[in-house]
């Protein structure tokens, strides 16, 4: 079985990253009503030139007919965690990481922490109800199998990145703080909602609109319990 509280990766070996990564993303071309984003695909199914490796490195793209960003996810397991990676952003860019568990506030397996990267700025992200549990608006979106869910930036600090070149992240999520390091200096730190709940995945998101595909470069990537630091 993987061992999945502690591993690295440094996208150099493809079938490595076919075996450990999850792609998933929203097909633009089927967009309609029913499914504002798109079709949702993964797995085999997903767009190849979503998530590419190039010169020992991961590049995730995103194409301007598309809505919404891909993913790339890997199981992870814990519950004091420490995330680090090198990245790189585009002129315009972004990058996104996020962190899934049991939600118990929106009662759903999904995210429980996430970060939105930019080159002026660093977000923290959350999730919350949009009605009372158990109220009569929040009975009546589960008759209709709609989620009770509000996405939300949750705290935004100013940063200077700059484009085109490496950069190094370090996330701790500890208890319910998050605490985010660019270049070894605190970034961000932010109390989530419920981010102390067993964490058992965690995904990486390229980001940016642009009138060509907008690249976002991963590389480096590595996860460790806290389980045994003070």
């Amino acid at each position: 079985m993987p061992a999945y509280s502690s591993w690295s990766d440094d996208f150099s070996d493809g079938g490595a990253l076919a075996d450990n990564w999850r792609a998933y993303g929203f097909l633009a071309s089927a967009i309609d009503a029913t499914h504002p984003l798109g079709k949702t695909v993964s797995g085999k199914e997903a767009r190849p030139d979503w998530w590419q490796i190039m010169d020992g490195a991961l590049r995730g793209q995103c194409f301007p007919e598309e809505k919404h960003p891909p993913g790339l996810r890997r199981a992870i397991s814990g519950t004091d965690i420490r995330f680090t990676c090198r990245f790189k952003l585009a002129v315009g860019g972004q990058m996104g990481i996020s962190v899934c568990g049991p939600n118990p506030v929106v009662e759903k397996d999904f995210n429980v922490a996430g970060l939105h990267i930019r080159p002026d700025s660093i977000t923290a992200w959350d999730n919350d109800v949009m009605h009372p549990k158990g109220s009569p608006e929040a009975a009546e979106l589960k008759k209709k199998d709609i989620w009770n869910r509000r996405f939300f930036y949750a705290k935004t600090q100013k940063i200077t990145i700059a484009p085109e070149v490496w950069h190094e992240l370090i996330i701790e999520l500890r208890g319910k703080e998050l605490r985010a390091f660019i270049n070894r200096r605190l970034a961000l730190s932010y109390a989530t909602l419920c981010g102390d709940v067993p964490k058992h995945d965690i995904g990486l998101q390229p980001g940016g609109k642009g009138e060509s595909a907008v690249a976002t470069w991963f590389d480096d990537v590595r996860l460790e319990s806290l389980k045994n630091e003070k």
